[in-house]
């Protein structure tokens, strides 16, 4: 074959896959088994990054387009629902919807908009055929009433009330008033209950298909049997793994439902790290951070510096310099404090990313102790003589979205499995919070123990710091 002709056919085969991306979806054997199984009531429960998501997405085209390689479906049009978690989720898996559905079968007046999902105030994915599939949020309500559809995708765990409404939206879904399908993909971790799942699983009215985070569970193969290259390495997933905490490693490895919320989280911190040696020279550029919780307890005001080496992105190193820990007091006494401590370290205060808690009242009453940024802000003009609203820095919001106390704790606990974490001796209180802290499911559990205070000072000052990812919190403006 002569080099154009063989340019020609890898522009065939191209075109082809951008137009029908649904020919080339090739699932692992856990995901196999899921959507070939013909129950009513299945599950693809495993760990995270294992393609659950791209698996429910392959599972509504295959119904909508009449279209499993395997499986006899009802015949078009049928109404399909896809139910997420949250608004901002949803939209993440109408991309991967989108990049797996082929355009030629969607109808011209589904228009779908790059990072903002498909047009509509209710997201509706129509196709040539007739067949539809209602994008539905679990937490801001779902509109079950008087709804039938025949098969309902549920992503993400969802608690035992959402799970029965739906349920009964399938009773009478499928062709001829026979039962629709309901098919959940989900990892058993996260504020949502998920006990009732393990008891019907037990009890078998659940068909259920575990998905681990292992080399041969993520080795996708052809519908015809053939094998495929593993999506992932063995070191991969051993990294993978080391980056996950204790509290609930098993459900995200394995999707493991026997996850227990006790045991010291940061199991890997050693003596070593403990260290009065100063900031390598040659780990520039350096990243400077202060991190501020606000409280009215005993020990509760907490500020803790850190130096963040920015030599590699990728793999961060921390060294924590110093911390402030304070009980109730006035605004002007803990920024004094404050600038001390960056003083001692030689740390020039305009050149930190200062973040901080959300404002907080000791008490109901109109004389209880209230503490937030912009009063600490004032302080710090105050004290240097900036005019107002003129301080040479801001004390930006933390961001405590869903799981935010599990990300911040799991970006820390990664650093320091690859030993790239330090802290300072005079650390006292932030060490013993480090070696000691446990896990609370209930904020008013958070709020009284003594030692998530200076953890989460560290989590506020690190987070955005180690996250480039992360949404820039709200500029907070002295009023």
């Amino acid at each position: 074959m002569s080099l154009k002709g063989f340019a020609k056919n890898i522009s065939r085969l191209k075109s082809r896959a951008e137009r029908d991306p649904l020919s080339y979806y090739c699932p692992t054997p856990s995901q196999y088994a899921y959507l070939c199984d013909p129950s009513p009531v299945k599950a693809l429960i495993g760990g995270n990054q294992t393609g659950k998501t791209v698996t429910s997405c392959a599972l509504l085209l295959y119904a909508c387009l009449n279209r499993h390689p395997v499986l006899r479906t009802d015949p078009p049009p049928i109404e399909a629902w896809l139910v997420t978690h949250s608004h901002e989720q949803s939209r993440t898996i109408q991309q991967k919807l989108h990049d797996l559905t082929p355009k030629e079968e969607l109808h011209p007046d589904c228009i779908h908009i790059r990072g903002r999902g498909y047009k509509g105030l209710a997201p509706v994915v129509r196709f040539r055929n007739g067949s539809i599939i209602r994008i539905k949020t679990a937490n801001q309500g779902l509109g079950l009433e008087s709804a039938t559809c025949n098969l309902v995708v549920v992503d993400e765990p969802v608690n035992m009330e959402t799970y029965n409404a739906l349920l009964s939206r399938t009773t009478r879904g499928g062709r001829g008033g026979k039962r629709g399908v309901m098919a959940l993909s989900l990892t058993p971790v996260g504020d949502v209950d998920v006990t009732y799942l393990k008891d019907m699983i037990d009890a078998g009215k659940i068909s259920a298909h575990f998905a681990p985070l292992t080399v041969e569970a993520t080795t996708p193969r052809t519908w015809t049997g053939r094998t495929l290259k593993p999506l992932l390495s063995a070191a991969q997933v051993d990294a993978m793994t080391q980056s996950y905490l204790p509290i609930d490693r098993d459900a995200r490895i394995f999707g493991s439902f026997d996850v227990s919320p006790v045991g010291v989280i940061f199991e890997n911190f050693e003596d070593s790290m403990i260290s009065s040696q100063p900031v390598p020279k040659n780990a520039e550029p350096y990243a400077f951070c202060i991190g501020l919780d606000h409280g009215s307890l005993p020990n509760s005001n907490v500020a803790v510096l850190c130096c963040v080496s920015m030599r590699d992105p990728q793999n961060p190193r921390v060294y924590v310099l110093a911390e402030y820990v304070s009980g109730q007091a006035p605004p002007e006494h803990h920024a004094r404090a404050i600038l001390e401590m960056c003083k001692s370290q030689g740390v020039d205060p305009k050149i930190c990313k200062w973040t901080g808690d959300g404002e907080h009242h000791g008490s109901r009453g109109r004389d209880g102790h209230k503490m937030s940024n912009i009063m600490l802000m004032r302080a710090f003009e105050n004290i240097l003589g900036y005019p107002p609203r003129n301080l040479p820095w801001t004390i930006r919001r933390a961001r405590k979205g869903r799981h935010s106390v599990y990300f911040g704790a799991s970006l820390i606990h990664s650093i320091q499995s690859r030993r790239h974490f330090w802290i300072r001796p005079e650390c006292t209180h932030t060490i013993r919070s480090i070696r000691t802290w446990t896990m609370k499911k209930k904020q008013y559990q958070r709020s009284r123990d003594p030692n998530q205070h200076c953890i989460d000072a560290l989590r506020y000052g690190l987070l955005p710091t180690l996250d480039y990812r992360i949404d820039t919190p709200t500029r907070i403006r002295v009023m």
